[in-house]
């Protein structure tokens, strides 16, 4: 299953004159947000999660990894 989002822990935002310019996060949380965006760009990789998400509401039948090795 996919996590839930999860937000930063830390993060420090900074401006000038009262103007939000730039953000410094740690380096987990930013390796985390771009997989996630490179993820949610890629539109056959997204059109294939929407399609295994309807097949499991609709109750589609799961495989066992045993069943997909035999079929490789």
């Amino acid at each position: 299953m996919l996590k839930a989002l999860e937000l930063p822990k830390v993060e420090y935002i900074t401006s000038t004159e009262g103007k939000p310019k730039s953000v410094v996060l740690s380096i987990e949380d930013w390796k985390r947000i771009t997989e996630t965006l490179k993820i949610m760009s890629n539109k056959e990789l997204m059109q294939s999660i929407r399609r295994a998400k309807k097949q499991l509401r609709g109750k589609a039948r799961l495989l066992s990894l045993k069943e997909v090795m035999d079929n490789l």
